[in-house]
């Protein structure tokens, strides 16, 4: 269960998550998964160098569950928590990532961003995890900047060609070559997690839906832009 505080006459609302308290999940983020995940690197796409768990954002903590469910808790070589932690933080995390599938927005200090989570059957029934991709964008309505990325987890790809179309107009092709290391120094490599799709030429601002297909064999998964409130569609329109 989500309890909300009031703190005085405050308008902003803090999430205090029942399973961890918001401090104690950024200590963990912060020693097993920012030192990866840094402003610089930004492996998989994500930065969580100053990652806030009182923020609300359910498509990161979707993104932070899969890969934490996936293993990646030790990926950084610092051990990982003892049962107790890794569990609360799970739960937490669960529950922050409540309404992940629904486009949520934020605005702050001029930058606007909008994003969703979708989810794809699992690849091996063996494996009952399910994939998730996620479509976030951002729009500095000041600079007229504006970035459309697409992030997923838990496998990492490279050496694929995928396509994307917007609207359901013609797709256009994407080849993924190369891999990423890990932010912490560490030699380890894998492929991408992350391709920002405004780099993408031809590919415009949807109105309606944008359909990424074939990153992984058969998968075809459709983000629904016009499930994006007018406002918000505007104002991200204006920055591509």
């Amino acid at each position: 269960m989500r309890i909300w505080l009031t703190l005085g006459f405050a308008t902003m609302y803090v999430p205090v998550w029942a399973a961890m308290p918001a401090a104690e999940q950024n200590a963990l983020v912060k020693r097993y998964c920012g030192v990866c995940h840094t402003d610089a690197a930004m492996n998989g796409g994500l930065s969580l160098q100053h990652y806030d768990a009182a923020k609300r954002d359910p498509t990161l903590a979707a993104m932070i569950l899969s890969k934490l469910d996936a293993g990646a808790m030790g990926a950084a070589g610092n051990g990982i928590p003892d049962r107790a932690a890794q569990e609360a933080w799970l739960a937490s995390t669960k529950e922050q990532a409540a309404g992940a599938e629904e486009w949520f927005v934020s605005r702050e200090d001029g930058l606007v961003s909008a994003s969703i989570v979708r989810e794809v059957p699992s690849r091996r029934p063996d494996v009952k995890q399910r994939p998730i991709y996620r479509v976030k964008l951002t729009c500095n309505t000041v600079s007229g900047v504006g970035q459309m990325q697409l992030t997923w987890s838990p496998q990492p790809q490279t050496g694929r060609t995928m396509t994307a179309s917007v609207d359901r107009n013609a797709p256009v092709e994407y080849n993924m070559e190369g891999k990423e290391s890990m932010g912490n120094g560490a030699t380890v490599q894998s492929g991408h997690a992350s391709v920002l799709l405004s780099d993408i030429a031809k590919l415009s601002f949807p109105n309606h839906s944008l359909i990424v297909r074939e990153l992984f064999d058969g998968e075809t998964v459709e983000f629904p832009f016009s499930a994006l409130d007018q406002k918000t569609r505007t104002e991200l329109r204006s920055c591509f």
